[in-house]
């Protein structure tokens, strides 16, 4: 089964994300305490799903789809995929 995801955000300009999953499973992605909480992971999430949490950054796993975005842009590498 796959799965296709489409997501354009056009609020400066026009980014379109495709994830193409094979198999149907999403496996959302967590942070770990060693977030230090720069934020560059928040605006790089395709739907809205990190936030501020008390000390660090929070991914709402319900609605992470597996793009990796967050990871890409962390220094400190603290987004991974959930185990």
């Amino acid at each position: 089964m796959f799965i296709i995801l489409l997501y354009c955000n056009n609020t400066n300009n026009v980014k379109i994300t495709l994830f193409f999953i094979e198999g149907g499973t999403l496996m959302a992605y967590v942070i770990k305490d060693t977030c230090i909480s720069c934020g560059a992971c928040e605006p790089e999430c395709p739907v809205d799903v990190i936030s501020a949490g008390d000390s660090i950054y929070v991914i709402d796993e319900d609605g992470c789809i597996d793009c990796g975005a967050c990871a890409n842009v962390c220094p400190v590498d603290a987004p991974v995929p959930a185990e």
